[in-house]
């Protein structure tokens, strides 16, 4: 456009020789024409393209249709990869490069019109949109792709969180799993007022249960005790222990109790052994416990304390009693709101123990 406006508009070849030697040699020149915006020193470059750009602005005119289109290209570039610093940056280069150039600032020079510079700015300024649309459109494509490769990863965390709170859950109480899950620890809780809750199956003639039996005896204690306050704390053989820290629990539980034994008297026959019964025996107890992991690596979570102990010796004792009962201790049948047909056992061993007997076993 430089040697144009020289050559064809004032009839002046060469007149700026200096200035079109330096274009030539300027080596980013593609940068201010060609809207090449990647790279590490982009910044400077398009300030340094600002001081040029200036000195062609001021050279050609600065009332020419040419000087504008430089004019709007240095600006586009400065706004889309500095924002408003590398904007003053380059306005300010722009204006020493047309000082340089010997342009007045102050009091500009109107030039005349030029046919054929106005019409290579056109072209000048088209090419350079085009080429700005091609790398606009491919770093958009770019964006989209990584925006993709986001979302597919973050879709693959959540998808591993799901299955990690999953596997939480199946080693874990829920209370426990929810802690760990959302603080990535699980320090000791002391609970002052717990209701201990122990469930121990068992089959008529003495039969083994099989896997499948057993599993759905849990799987019913799980859902029963949970709705009457209860979590499952853990399973071991033939046992099911599970806790209460509401003030009612020891009421919870003998509905809790009721309702299960009565689910076994429903489901006689969903059993795999043939004439196999279920029948239930549950031991009751209240007082403060510490629950917390005993080995945090492999996330085993115990009950502690001299209450989680008594309860143990609690179900040797109720051992000897019959099964479909519901044997309490003095310390949980002090919390029943009604302990009506809780009876002590008449031998001195058991002497602590309450025996409620539910509703007619098989």
């Amino acid at each position: 456009m430089l040697a144009v406006n020289d050559a064809v508009c004032r009839g002046q070849p060469g007149a700026h020789a200096w200035l079109l030697l330096a274009g030539a040699a300027y080596p980013h020149i593609g940068h201010l024409l060609l809207g090449r915006f990647a790279g590490r020193r982009a910044k400077s470059i398009l300030v340094i393209d600002g001081l040029f750009a200036g000195a062609v602005i001021g050279a050609i005119g600065l009332f020419s249709a040419p000087s504008a289109v430089l004019a709007t290209i240095s600006m586009f570039n400065w706004t889309i990869i500095g924002g408003p610093s590398l904007v003053a940056l380059g306005m300010l280069a722009a204006l020493v490069g047309i000082a340089f150039s010997g342009a007045q600032v102050i009091m500009p020079v109107i030039t005349d019109v030029c046919l054929a510079a106005d019409a290579l700015a056109a072209l000048v300024l088209l090419s350079y949109f085009f080429v700005l649309a091609r790398f606009m459109y491919r770093y958009i494509g770019e964006l989209r792709q990584q925006q993709a490769e986001l979302q597919a990863a973050a879709d693959a965390a959540d998808q591993a969180r799901a299955i990690a709170d999953g596997a939480l859950l199946g080693v874990l109480p829920a209370s426990a799993a929810a802690t760990l899950a959302e603080q990535g620890a699980l320090p000791p809780v002391v609970i002052d007022a717990a209701t201990l809750l122990l469930v121990e199956f068992a089959w008529s003639r003495g039969e083994s249960p099989a896997v499948a039996d057993l599993a759905e005896c849990f799987q019913v204690c799980d859902t029963i005790l949970n709705r009457h306050g209860f979590e499952g704390i853990k399973t071991f053989g033939r046992r099911y222990l599970a806790m209460s820290r509401a003030a009612g629990g020891p009421d919870a539980a003998v509905a809790a109790v009721r309702e299960l034994n009565n689910y076994l008297l429903d489901h006689r026959a969903l059993v795999t052994a043939p004439a196999a019964q279920r029948a239930v025996r549950a031991i009751l107890h209240c007082g403060a416990v510490t629950a917390g992991l005993v080995q945090p690596a492999r996330l085993n979570f115990e009950l502690l304390g001299e209450t989680v102990e008594a309860l143990s010796s609690l179900a040797n004792l109720a051992a000897a009693q019959p099964m479909a009962t519901l044997v309490a201790s003095a310390a949980a049948l002090r919390k029943l709101k009604s302990s009506a047909g809780f009876a002590a056992t008449p031998d001195g061993a058991s002497s602590s123990l309450h025996v409620l007997a539910l509703t007619a076993a098989p």
